[in-house]
C-alpha cells in the first residue's frame, strides 16, 4: 500500500471538526486564519512517518497549511524523510540557514511542502501549503 499524505490542502474543516481543538492564532493579522490542533485517536503518519504533533490551519473552512512535527529525531532520520519526499515530488531546493537549520523545499503545481531540520534540538518541523498561502514565514518561526 502507497504511504499516505494524511490532511489534504483544500479540504474542508467539517472532516475532522469533531477531532481538533482551538489554538492561539499564527496568523494574528489575519482573522480569517485559525489554527486547530489535532487530537484525533488515531495518529496519522506522514508518507509513513509517525509525528508527535499535528496543527491544522484553515482560511475560513478550508484547510490551507498543516505543521507537522517529529521530535528528537536523527539526521539519518530526516534524509530517510527527504528521499520519500523526492521520490514523490522529485522538484525541489535545499538551503542550510546560519544557526544550521536545514530545510529542503519541494513544490508541485499547487501545494509546497518545507521539511525543515533543527539541528542543534533534533526537532524536525514538516511544513506543507497552498501555493497561493502568503503566510509561509509566520509559520516558519
Amino acid at each position: 500500500m502507497k504511504p499516505r499524505i494524511p490532511f489534504r490542502i483544500g479540504y474542508q474543516y467539517d472532516n475532522w471538526e469533531l477531532n481538533l481543538i482551538t489554538l492561539p492564532d499564527r496568523i494574528p493579522e489575519n482573522d480569517l486564519y485559525i489554527s486547530y490542533l489535532w487530537v484525533g485517536s488515531k495518529v496519522k503518519p506522514f508518507l509513513g512517518f509517525i509525528l508527535h504533533r499535528t496543527e491544522l490551519i484553515f482560511y475560513w473552512d478550508r484547510l490551507e497549511a498543516v505543521i507537522l512535527e517529529f521530535d528528537k529525531k536523527s539526521e539519518h532520520y530526516y534524509n530517510r524523510m527527504n528521499k520519500a519526499l523526492s521520490e514523490r515530488f522529485p522538484e525541489f531546493t535545499s538551503e542550510t540557514l546560519p544557526d544550521s537549520t536545514v530545510i529542503f523545499k519541494f513544490t508541485t503545481e499547487k501545494i509546497t511542502y518545507w521539511n525543515i531540520y533543527y539541528v542543534p534540538s533534533r526537532e524536525i518541523k514538516l511544513i506543507y501549503f497552498a501555493n497561493r498561502f502568503a503566510y509561509v514565514n509566520r509559520i516558519f518561526e
